[in-house]
């Protein structure tokens, strides 16, 4: 369990450790791998390639497994090379040493696609890369699914949250071994919803709402500009997902290879202008999303604005930033702690809000590959780690310590859990998402794209357009969609 932390106080400094971008796929993998292909219900019915468990048996020594990783930092950090520390005490067949390999998981994945273009023999056993990149994975037989290893040592995979297998599939089949599942929740200071004579507890649930406190609190004098608002693909694309309204064509991917691009709608329009006007009325304080950047909730901890719309993840860093644990060194940022104005923050979560309705999310975040050019021996010892990621025990400190969202079912029933949620303010904060997690319905997962980033640059290009530019809303979309679909043409022609 983390130290206690008190529910309420004083400084929010930051969690630019959620900042992560995209890049391209990689241009290689290994040529003639298997993969995997489903039949229908994700429950272990696939026809998948095989996972050498016995190479492990059959090595001579402790078998030494590489993983790489990448943007976390402090609680969540700790936790990564705690689980690690802990496997390697606990046995003696295999010896994992893990690499921090950069800020990002953007970053991580530009590495894995140098060193699996090179084809040097420098890639690791084990990789820690954001959902994003799924489709790809899949496409290009880069890595082994671990559906595969679950299947051969008799892994009752329907432990996992369903959404989060859906979430994590291609063709119904399960890739990561482990997931690190986060998804977009409310920030919001607590203290100038009292100031703006609102209710504190009741934070808004639709865009509506989003603007009628956001006007309450602009017309009380309490935030310049109420909703920082970090312009990102993921918050857009789960406004429209929540209405059941794709972005792509084939079941948003889901039900084959997307092709084309569908997000030029009237929701998207609607989306958009609904934007604007909070901007025209200086209801909206815009960031661009430039990797690494957090000044949307350096914003929100001078108390500029009330409010911004981020992963869940940063949670857990904001719970460290007011305990003291932590200070912004260590959380892999660099400003002037000076200018955080350290009086009157009470942090708060609430559910994502929604068009109509709070919650409609689909999981995000990052899973554990096993990589398909890995020898056997290394690969059966990656999946022997995996699966003690997975125990009950260990799925649970990847959500008390490191700010996750449990996985794995049983977790959530704990007596500590139900604690942490009630009495930690890193519980507290998370609880909004654990909730959206465990409504989550796993027939939306979200979209399958193999170019992702382009799609993100595009879309995130067309929305900052109009913020920043003021550029026109219509012409602005149809160009994004004409450049992603031409995108995913190229794609599905390799």
């Amino acid at each position: 369990m983390p130290s206690r932390r008190p529910v309420a106080l004083a400084v929010l400094t930051t969690a630019a450790l959620v900042a992560v971008g995209c890049s391209d796929p990689p241009s290689s993998g290994n040529d003639g791998s298997q993969t995997a292909t489903g039949d229908g219900d994700g429950n272990g019915e696939a026809t998948l390639p095989e996972c050498p468990l016995d190479a492990l048996d059959d090595a001579s020594g402790p078998v030494e497994v590489t993983l790489w990783y990448g943007g976390i930092g402090g609680s969540t950090e700790q936790t990564m090379e705690d689980m690690v520390a802990g496997f390697n005490a606990s046995q003696d067949h295999v010896e994992l040493t893990a690499s921090n390999q950069g800020g990002s998981f953007a970053e991580v994945f530009r590495k894995f696609e140098s060193a699996a273009s090179a084809d040097t023999g420098q890639l690791p056993d084990l990789v820690m890369l954001e959902n994003i990149q799924l489709q790809t994975i899949a496409d290009r037989g880069l890595m082994l699914p671990t559906q595969a290893c679950m299947e051969a040592a008799d892994y009752d995979i329907t432990d996992i949250e369903p959404a989060v297998r859906s979430a994590f599939s291609v063709n119904d089949v399960l890739y990561p071994g482990y997931m690190n599942v986060s998804s977009q929740v409310l920030y919001y200071n607590k203290s100038h919803w009292v100031k703006a004579g609102l209710d504190a507890e009741a934070p808004p649930q639709t865009l509506d709402e989003l603007r009628e406190q956001a006007r309450a609190l602009k017309e009380a004098r309490v935030s310049e500009k109420p909703l920082a608002f970090k312009v990102s693909h993921a918050v857009f694309e789960n406004w429209l997902s929540g209405e059941g309204i794709d972005v792509v064509d084939n079941d948003n991917g889901q039900s084959g290879l997307a092709t084309e691009a569908m997000f030029d709608l009237p929701e998207s329009d609607e989306l958009l202008t609904f934007l604007q006007d909070m901007n025209d009325e200086g209801l909206l304080n815009v960031f661009a999303n430039t990797e690494g950047s957090i000044d949307h909730f350096l914003a929100l901890v001078q108390q500029q604005s009330s409010m911004l719309i981020e992963t869940s993840t940063a949670g857990i860093t904001f719970a460290d930033a007011l305990s003291g644990q932590i200070t912004a060194a260590e959380a892999g940022v660099d400003f002037d702690e000076s200018l955080v104005d350290r009086e009157g923050l009470v942090p708060g979560t609430g559910e994502f809000p929604g068009v109509a309705s709070a919650g409609q999310v689909h999981p995000g975040g990052a899973g554990f590959f096993i990589v398909n050019a890995s020898e056997p021996a290394q690969q059966a010892a990656s999946w022997r780690f995996l699966e003690y990621m997975l125990r009950p025990e260990n799925a649970k400190a990847w959500h008390l310590n490191g700010g996750y969202l449990p996985i794995v079912k049983s977790v959530a029933d704990e007596p500590d859990v139900q604690a942490f949620w009630a009495d930690d303010l890193g519980g507290v904060l998370l609880k909004p998402a654990v909730d959206q997690l465990g409504d989550a319905d796993p027939d939306e997962p979200g979209p399958l794209i193999g170019p992702y980033p382009d799609f993100t640059t595009e879309l995130q290009g067309a929305i900052e357009a109009v913020l920043l530019n003021d550029a026109d809303i219509a012409s602005s979309l149809a160009t994004a969609e004409a450049n992603v679909t031409a995108s995913l043409e190229r794609y599905a022609g390799e």
